[in-house]
């Protein structure tokens, strides 16, 4: 039996931790103790059930960051805004990312978007693997890519950037009596495994052909959540899960104005909104519905571009309406586009959500290319793939 730990710091959402729930669940059934550091234990319930979890509270960043980098164009940009530019405070949470590692004494610690922790696990004998999405786990490149690659180059700030949180990371290791690192990347590139839960489309663009012939794992939909109640008549059957953004009163009105049957999951809703637009052809959901059962009832789905969302629709064959509000979920958007199976808006653009609407509605071409997405990954089971994660994972331990 080995202690296995799972640390999520970075994120807000459970997402981050929806492909990790399949794995620690096998991990507690083939006798291993499973520890998990969490930075939100509000709904940890929901996550693990009844599975013999010792949860913990992961360190993490609470107070609003005083560094404002805008737009965010790298990775070093990311960890900046949350910790990395201040090297008191990076040393402050790496200890305590320290402090839990010598509580758990873990044999492998899996990291789902943890920076920190994987720079304190440098001090710590364990194993080390990444779980997440490309952009969670990004190259081992150096210089870490520009993201927004539709941008005028600004190469010698993102550099600067780069350097800063390679010298405070480098500053703590240093208090510790341990060998530096050569780049920040390095610190997803010191691994044993990574578990990349995505596929190649999904990946950003910035770090295509950056892999060099690392393995993708693959993606499913979070199990859960109700049956999908949608409301009579004809039409398309039109999915939307969003959270609220400045233009939804207007694509609100607009979905009553086509009259095509809705369903809409809207996580932190204004509870005015579905008073006002209460409609037989529109119905709001309170809980969040059962993603494979709608992905396969659906005609089209309006996301905010996340990507667990994002992926069980398109393996369900179906068009997407993406409109972002984070940097990752941009370039989740931009990657739909990019095959051909969706379009994007920008959330305070109303006009510009209805034309978008309108042209996935009255052409077949965008779910033409979701279906072909489909049939790539025909043959990804779930189940199989968890049970490849486990043999590797003991192979590790082994």
């Amino acid at each position: 039996m080995a202690n296995i730990l799972l640390a999520w710091e970075l994120g807000g959402g459970l997402g981050h931790l929806s492909a990790s729930r399949p794995l620690v669940t096998g991990l507690v059934g083939q006798g291993h103790r499973v520890f998990a550091a969490l930075r939100d234990l509000s709904r940890a319930d929901r996550m693990f059930g009844s599975a013999d979890v010792s949860l913990l509270q992961a360190p993490f960043r609470s107070r609003r960051t005083d560094v404002r980098i805008n737009p965010l164009r790298s990775f070093p940009h990311i960890l900046l805004c949350n910790g990395f530019a201040d090297a008191g405070e990076l040393r402050a949470m790496a200890g305590a990312w320290r402090s839990l590692y010598d509580y758990v004494q873990p044999d492998l610690i899996v990291f789902d978007h943890s920076p920190t922790a994987l720079l304190a696990a440098r001090a710590c004998p364990a194993r080390r693997a990444l779980i997440g999405t490309g952009f969670c786990a990004p190259a081992d490149t150096a210089p870490m890519p520009d993201l927004r690659l539709w941008l005028k180059d600004d190469s010698q700030r993102l550099q600067e950037a780069e350097q800063r949180t390679l010298d405070n990371a480098n500053g703590v290791l240093q208090r510790w009596n341990l060998p530096p690192l050569g780049r920040i990347a390095q610190l997803f590139g010191d691994v044993d495994e990574n578990f990349l839960m995505s596929m190649a489309e999904l990946d950003p663009k910035a770090y295509a052909g950056s892999r060099n012939g690392q393995a993708y794992w693959g993606s499913w939909p979070d199990a859960g959540g109700v049956a999908p109640q949608w409301p009579e008549g004809p039409g398309k059957r039109i999915f939307a899960y969003l959270k609220p953004f400045p233009a939804l009163p207007r694509l609100l009105a607009l979905l009553t104005e086509l009259g095509c049957p809705a369903l809409l999951y809207v996580d932190g809703i204004d509870p005015r909104l579905p008073q006002r637009f209460r409609s037989p052809r529109l119905h709001f959901e309170q809980r969040p519905v059962d993603l494979t059962q709608v992905a396969t009832q659906c005609d089209l789905a309006i996301l905010n571009g996340t990507h667990g969302t994002t992926v069980s629709m398109l393996l369900a064959g179906k068009p997407l309406l993406q409109i972002p509000l984070y940097l990752e979920q941009g370039l989740n958007s931009q990657a739909v586009e990019r095959m051909g199976a969706g379009l994007t808006a920008a959330p305070n653009r109303p006009e510009q959500i209805a034309v978008k609407l309108m042209q996935l509605l009255g052409s077949d071409q965008y779910a033409q290319a979701a279906n072909r997405f489909a049939a790539r990954y025909a043959d990804l089971v779930p189940a199989r793939q968890v049970e490849r994660m486990l043999t590797r994972i003991e192979a590790l331990l082994a």
